[in-house]
């Protein structure tokens, strides 16, 4: 290789770029050059002096001073910072990772190269969102893990690991809270209390709410300790929680249970925050409809024990010791049940598995039947008897009965999508069939359809005790409208067809109230400087109308539009809307009302931003309740030093990071929700007092 300027030639032979074995080269024989470094670059010689002027680098083809008398400390310090130089490339050099999305199930292919901040967070966040503890860092298996994995990884300290749970957190509510300030809809709220495993009180708000992408949004905004159970002391917690977030001017809804001091409690936020409220708060309250049909439940059981208790005794005495179930799985092989798993036993003072055992237990009973012949101490022992032909017909009923509750209490608290237009459904199938019970021919099933038909009219006969924003939901349902109301309210009330005017009437004049409430905001909102532009052309019009025609020909067209003005009734949004043709209704498809009222926002802008706030509404708290087994699991025997701010700090970044789209436990949600139930009839004060939420979940 020659120089183009042939002012200095390279002597060395050019050796492979790249090749990490370039410092194994032998020295040119009679060249007094020891170091390796020189095998790494060029040599450009004087072409009279035969001397080293310059040396090139092989790999990045930089020029640098080649004198063999100032040493190779400038060839060294060049090879270290080369990034061509093999070894330094290896060193920088990303891996490709491959792994599935977390929000899905796509395969992601990325680019991969150790980062100890990303580590530190990633460890912080598998922590709250696993619901491990702090000192999972100083257990071998874990760390020996880690070396395995990523050896470069420093493990921190479980002090460091709680400080970026910390800092997660306050990242995670400020991204929450300017989300929250962003929005041009309103916000409904969910709360309830807890009493922890270190007999501390915690009260759980839940903000419920739609986005300007019509996305129903679910987060927990406080996991908040507090003094005690008493109405006023919850309304100041929630109180301080809704001004910390600065939402008071967005409130909505509360949604609580049926305890007195909620109604307390309500009552303070009502007074305090009345001039903030939609319509001065008429219909700030809403009361959880889950535990309106736990108590609806509860009362029908009663009349129906007998058989429900000679069929539980069967099970328990099926499952006292495993050669009786084994008798049992021999009966049933012999009778041919198709079933493959076994009976199970209930909680007795929990519906839901009352349902469950139930349900098994009807797919036994032929084996029952055989069993008491194979197990002659089987009718001897129970003391009641074994179940009668009676008492299958009277399970098979229940167990329809206890499916209908079973299944509308899942469709009411779910939190991941709309539950307000699906209230009045519910109420409403509930009632039908409680009317077909209490015309049964079979005594106890209509006595049992009486006694709950009686709670039913408690909190569902006088719709006055009924929140009317849940029959606003079903006028804002584009499948339905005020029309299905009016013909659901004929056949409930077949003979009083005058009640069912009153009602409608009623009705429409606040659907009415809402609308011209929201009409008046945003008219209100509108920018003034574009009315004054408007108002400014139409006197402009006006101006030259009136320099244009003669003041006979003015009067002649005034007295015109007067006269026409008595004929002329101007029809508004809502008028537009309630008479326009509804949506078709197809049995068993879902239909997505936030979509629809997304595309008909532009149509309809003062009724989509009213349905935006009703169709956010819970109806039921179990959003709230579910933050309960979380800190349960949190706060266990083994974690029970955690600090409250701790507490909520977890609670709260969990609920954050998962973004609210894991589905409810209902099983779970059913036994909160009777545990509940219990503490209340144990209590004057009406005090929810949830201690076992901790043994059992």
């Amino acid at each position: 290789m020659s120089n183009t300027d042939n002012s200095s030639v390279p002597m060395d032979d050019e050796s492979e770029v790249g090749n990490e074995n370039a410092t194994t080269k032998s020295t040119k024989v009679g060249d007094k050059r020891k170091s390796e470094y020189w095998n790494h670059f060029w040599d450009f010689r004087d072409p009279v002096t035969k001397k080293i002027v310059q040396v090139k680098c092989k790999y990045c083809e930089k020029m640098l001073t080649g004198n063999t008398n100032n040493g190779t400390s400038s060839l060294k310090k060049h090879l270290g910072a080369c990034s061509k130089y093999p070894p330094n490339v290896d060193k920088k050099q990303k891996l490709i990772s491959v792994y599935k999305s977390p929000e899905s199930d796509a395969t992601i292919v990325s680019n991969w190269k150790f980062d100890e901040t990303a580590c530190r967070l990633g460890l912080a966040r598998m922590v709250i969102v696993d619901e491990q503890p702090f000192s999972i860092v100083e257990r071998e298996g874990f760390r020996y893990f880690c070396s395995v994995v990523v050896p470069q990884f420093h493990i921190p300290s479980r002090f460091t690991v709680a400080r970026d749970v910390k800092n997660i957190f306050v990242c995670e509510s400020g991204k929450l809270k300017k989300l929250i300030g962003c929005l041009k809809s309103r916000v409904s709220l969910t709360t309830d209390c807890w009493t922890s495993i270190q007999n501390f009180n915690y009260l759980c708000l839940t903000a419920h709410f739609i986005d300007d992408d019509w996305k129903l949004h679910k987060r927990i905004l406080n996991f908040q300790l507090m003094d005690s159970h008493k109405g006023k002391e919850i309304g100041k917690v929630v109180e301080a929680c809704i001004l910390k977030w600065e939402i008071e001017d967005r409130l909505f809804s509360l949604t609580v249970d049926n305890a007195s001091s909620n109604d307390v409690a309500v009552g303070y936020l009502k007074t305090h925050f009345h001039d903030k409220l939609v319509l001065e708060g008429s219909f700030f309250h809403m009361r959880c409809a889950c535990h309106v049909l736990n108590l609806i439940v509860k009362d029908g059981l009663s009349s129906v024990k007998s058989s429900i208790a000679r069929i539980r005794a069967a099970v328990r005495y099926v499952r006292s010791s495993p050669s009786r179930a084994k008798l049992f799985a021999h009966s049933s092989m012999l009778v041919k049940v198709s079933c493959k798993g076994s009976v199970c036993l209930d909680v007795a003072t929990r519906w839901n598995s009352t349902f469950l055992m139930l349900e098994t237990a009807l797919k036994f009973e032929k084996a029952f039947n055989r069993f008491a012949e194979d197990d002659p101490d089987f009718s001897r022992e129970l003391k009641d008897g074994v179940p009668t032909q009676e008492d299958w017909v009277n399970a098979k009923v229940l167990s329809l009965c206890l499916k209908l509750f079973y299944e509308s209490t899942k469709k009411m608290s779910g939190s991941l999508y709309v539950t307000t237009n699906l209230y009045f459904h519910e109420v409403l199938e509930v009632l039908s069939c409680l009317i077909e019970w209490e015309n049964s021919t079979n005594m106890d099933i209509r006595i049992m359809g009486r006694q709950m038909r009686e709670k039913f009219d408690k909190y569902y006969g006088d719709l006055g005790k009924t929140n009317i924003m849940m029959l606003v939901a079903v006028v804002l349902d584009p499948r339905y409208k005020l029309r299905f109301l009016k013909y659901s309210f004929k056949k409930l009330y077949p003979n009083d067809f005058a009640k069912v005017d009153v009602i409608c009437d009623n009705l429409y004049d606040n659907v009415q109230k809402l609308f011209n409430h929201y009409d008046a905001i945003i008219a209100s909102s509108s920018s003034k400087n574009n009315r004054n532009i408007n108002v400014a052309n139409v006197d402009n019009g006006s101006e030259n109308l009136s320099s244009s025609n003669s003041e006979q020909m003015k009067k002649f067209y005034d007295d015109f539009d007067e006269e026409e003005s008595d004929f002329i009734v101007e029809k508004s949004e809502l008028d537009y809307y309630l008479e326009e043709a509804r949506e078709r209704r197809v049995e068993g498809e879902m239909f997505d009302i936030l979509g629809w009222w997304k595309e008909k926002s532009d149509k309809y802008k003062v009724l989509s931003t009213l349905a935006k706030d009703i169709l956010a509404i819970p109806i039921s708290t179990v959003s709230s309740e579910s933050a309960f087994s979380t800190s349960g699991r949190i706060l266990d025997q083994f974690r029970s030093s955690l600090g409250p701010n701790m507490v909520e700090v977890l609670v709260c970044t969990q609920d954050w990071l998962r973004a609210s789209n894991v589905c409810i436990d209902i099983e779970r949600f059913l036994e909160d929700v009777q545990k509940y139930e219990e503490e209340l009839d144990g209590s004057d004060t009406g005090i929810t007092q949830v201690n076992e939420f901790v043994g059992n979940n």
